[in-house]
């Protein structure tokens, strides 16, 4: 069963651009090594996806597709792994996750990736040789996304999960959907399907850490914002 992974890595650099952007230089993704999954994610697993997908990957805070930090001016593959270039607007959620890259209190990266191609090495660890890469994001240490569908005490919130299914449907209903619309709307659909498993099954899952996609400033954004937070 596929379903959504959330890969974590330091952030790789932090510079600041001019008065109205910042611009956040990273890897989203390190290949050879060996994760807290048993994954190993080796090189050239991104170059397809971003052959295909790179102007509709976005960067988002906390994986949270409501809280889109920037768009990607760069994306690609070096020896070290899926190294990303992303321009933040100087919005009030921007320049505030920049001051907490600043402060140390934000260190990581981390991506939301659906494995196509994996095998199991004769290292006993699986390889993941392709993955769709939807988004990267800015994380803390605690991020953890079933807080979307959990209640203050921590259990599932049904209410919560229909209400996100929901607010697809309708947005489905309308028709005219555009790629980039239907690309964020895949990566909902399977980040929710992802946090049910995970949270129904909690032996099946095949979840490591923190996906959502969706444009910064673009109308599709602003559509999906005002929709999606009611």
């Amino acid at each position: 069963m596929n379903t959504i992974l959330y890969k974590s890595t330091q952030i790789g650099e932090l510079v600041d651009a001019d008065a109205s952007a910042g611009i956040v230089k990273g890897y989203g993704s390190v290949f050879g090594n060996v994760d807290s999954d048993g994954d190993v994610i080796n090189k050239g697993a991104y170059k397809k996806t971003i052959q295909e997908n790179a102007k509709r990957v976005k960067y988002l805070y906390q994986h949270d597709m409501d809280k889109p930090l920037g768009k990607m001016v760069n994306l690609e593959e070096d020896d070290k792994g899926l190294i990303f270039e992303a321009q933040i607007p100087k919005t009030q959620l921007g320049k505030d996750v920049v001051e907490l890259m600043k402060a140390g209190v934000i260190t990581e990266n981390s991506v939301g990736i659906l494995p196509i191609q994996k095998e199991m090495g004769n290292d006993g660890y699986r390889h993941l040789n392709e993955v769709k890469l939807f988004e990267i994001s800015a994380v803390t240490l605690a991020a953890n996304d079933q807080a979307m569908i959990m209640d203050v005490k921590g259990n599932v919130d049904p209410e919560r999960i229909i209400k996100r299914f929901d607010k697809i449907a309708q947005l489905l209903r309308k028709g005219e959907i555009s790629d980039e619309l239907g690309f964020a709307l895949e990566a909902e659909i399977l980040k929710l399907k992802s946090i049910y498993i995970n949270v129904t099954q909690p032996t099946d899952i095949e979840v490591t850490e923190p996906i959502e996609v969706k444009a910064d400033n673009s109308d599709i954004y602003n559509y999906l914002f005002n929709t999606l937070k009611k």
